[in-house]
């Protein structure tokens, strides 16, 4: 039995234990210390990671309750629970502690995505590992330590816990939806929809005023971004877009050949428009059939917003694309008129108006009031229609000279008179606003036979003082004058001189020396001067005011024989050349 030691003794064994105690109780204190400087470490590190993947946009706080399944959330919290039950059984209070906070950090962020999970699995198995380690030597020691020591190391880790978990909470309520117009930031929303509704319901309210669909080229952006202190004012950024917002109307544009010429309010007056282009180039007629009317240009409609730009009206619109400006000049006819003095009068030529005015023919006559418009036309959009035209044309006799010795040299005498045949022609025309740009027969059906015309042929010689033509042609027209039609088709006819505009009274000259053949009123030639060069060359001089040579007269070359006018079928004052060669009309120009 073991003796009862003495009081002074006892004394002495207390004495001697204090110090390791105290030595103890340093090295505890140490480790907690550290243990809690690692933890802290620790959650400092996954807070970091986490604004780095917020400044990154890979995590959005809050929409995270809507970003991952719940699959994911109850596997992560599980994993959590587990490892908090495994370092409250190796590590004490202490690691448990550290194990519930963890749970709660990482499940706050659990919802977001997958990868933040992972990121915070692996951030909490850290944390867990350091408090294996010191776990052991915490129990041991607060085992060793007294109640007051045990709640003041508790209520440091629990006020460590919640100051990280507030700096947290107010970082992640630093965001909030930033509104830019044109990249201007306006004001701060709750919520994005919330701008978008605004702006869905602005423009059907200016849509329902104006009458018409509107639009606006600003831009406006809605990002989620950091903004500490910002305060949400929905109001505020509704009253600056309602002031700001400027609305313009829709409307479809015209491009032609990739160029926008003029805009129009809808579809519909886009195609009234294309097709009363093509109508005002068909003239429907008995002996006509239209193949096909079609646009040589690229024309279609594009949907803007117009700024500045004029809404046209469809009947705007088709005048400017036929004639090229919506100008409108008109020429009222008075008294005494002529094509001619009208053209000269507003400083244009003879075929600038006919061009004005394609309804007129060579056949017409100006009336008091007709309208002549002065605008040259100068179309925007080419149109080409195609059409089968039938018509009857003379087929021209052909003529047979006879030597007579009875007659001189260059004098002739018409023994069998000639007589034109017909035939029906069924042409392909091709027009391009009007102008014919191409002609092919299609075929030709001889309704009546030509007749041959025989001619007697003088072979007598001249007598002396005879006016002999020298074969080159000098200008009829004394001052020259103007071409104003040439020799060929023209108007759907064949055009056989050459017609030079020159003011009323303009001399006329021979253009080559011989004898007048004729002198006189001859049908649609009016005043006419035929002049025979005793060379097989036989010329004519129409539309004269006034005759100055009588028949058998002889003349020489540049020698005045009649005057301009307007005489017969004319639209104006010129005179209407003709060279005839062998009997057969030939392009004046080729001679002069």
């Amino acid at each position: 039995m073991q003796k009862d030691l003495p009081a002074c003794s006892k004394r002495r064994v207390r004495l001697w234990r204090q110090p390791r105690l105290h030595r103890r109780r340093q090295k505890y204190s140490s480790a907690v210390l550290r243990f809690v400087a690692r933890l802290k470490n620790t959650l400092g590190s996954i807070a970091r990671e986490k604004t780095r993947l917020l400044k990154q946009g890979i995590v959005h706080v809050r929409e995270r309750r809507y970003m991952l399944g719940t699959g994911i959330k109850n596997r992560v919290v599980k994993h959590v629970k587990t490892a908090a039950a495994a370092a409250a059984c190796q590590g004490g209070k202490a690691a448990a502690k550290t194990a519930v906070y963890g749970r709660k950090a990482f499940c706050y962020g659990a919802s977001k995505l997958q990868s933040l999970a992972l990121l915070c699995r692996q951030a909490f198995k850290a944390a867990v590992k350091q408090s294996r380690v010191a776990g052991g030597k915490v129990v041991c020691f607060l085992k060793t330590l007294d109640k007051r020591a045990k709640f003041a190391t508790l209520s440091a880790l629990l006020v460590l816990a919640v100051l990280n978990y507030y700096n947290y909470y107010t970082y992640i309520n630093s965001f909030t939806y930033v509104v830019y117009l044109d990249g201007e930031e306006i004001g701060y929303v709750a919520a994005e929809e919330l701008v978008e509704d605004f702006m869905a319901e602005l423009h059907a309210e200016t849509a329902a005023k104006l009458g018409y669909d509107v639009g606006t080229r600003q831009k406006i952006t809605v990002a989620y971004e950091l903004r500490k202190g910002a305060v949400e004012d929905e109001e505020q950024v509704k009253s600056i877009l309602r002031e700001r917002i400027d609305f313009n109307r829709y409307a479809y544009m015209l491009v032609i050949n990739n160029r926008p010429a003029l805009a129009v309010s809808s579809l519909e007056e886009y195609e009234r428009i294309i097709d009363g282009l093509k109508k005002s180039y068909v003239c429907e007629a008995e002996n006509k059939v239209i193949q096909s009317v079609c646009l040589t240009d690229t024309v279609e409609a594009r949907l803007v917003l117009l700024e500045r730009e004029k809404l046209y009206s469809a009947e705007e619109a088709l005048q400017i694309l036929k004639n090229g400006t919506s100008r409108r000049e008109i020429y009222l006819v008075s008294r005494g008129d002529t094509l001619w003095s009208i053209a000269e009068r507003n400083n244009l030529t003879l075929s600038e108006i006919q061009e004005a005015n394609p309804h007129l023919t060579e056949v017409d006559r100006l009336m008091p009031g007709d309208e002549i418009s002065l605008v040259v036309p100068n179309p925007l959009v080419g149109v080409a229609v195609t059409e089968e035209v039938e018509a009857e044309e003379a087929i021209k006799f052909e003529t047979a000279y006879k030597d007579d010795a009875s007659l001189y040299k260059g004098q002739q005498r018409i023994i069998q008179l000639g007589k034109n045949g017909r035939k029906k022609v069924i042409y392909l025309l091709t027009l391009k606003n009007g102008r014919e740009i191409g002609r092919k027969v299609l075929s030709e059906t001889v309704i009546e036979e030509p007749r041959q015309q025989i001619v007697a042929r003088g072979t007598k010689p001249l007598p002396e003082g005879t006016i002999v033509g020298t074969g080159r042609f000098m200008w009829p027209v004394a001052g020259g004058g103007r071409i104003t039609s040439r020799y060929g088709y023209r108007w759907g006819r064949f055009h056989y001189g050459l017609d030079i505009g020159a003011p009323a009274g303009t001399a006329v000259v021979a253009a080559d020396g011989g004898t007048v053949i004729q002198s006189g009123w001859m049908g649609r030639y009016g005043l006419l001067v035929t002049i025979d060069h005793h060379n097989g060359y036989v010329t004519k001089y129409a539309h004269n005011s006034s005759n100055l040579v009588t028949v058998g007269q002889k003349v020489q070359k540049g020698q005045q024989i009649a005057r301009v006018g307007s005489t017969g079928n004319s639209t104006g004052p010129h005179l209407h050349f003709e060279v005839i060669k062998n009997g057969k009309n030939v392009d004046p120009l080729s001679y002069l």
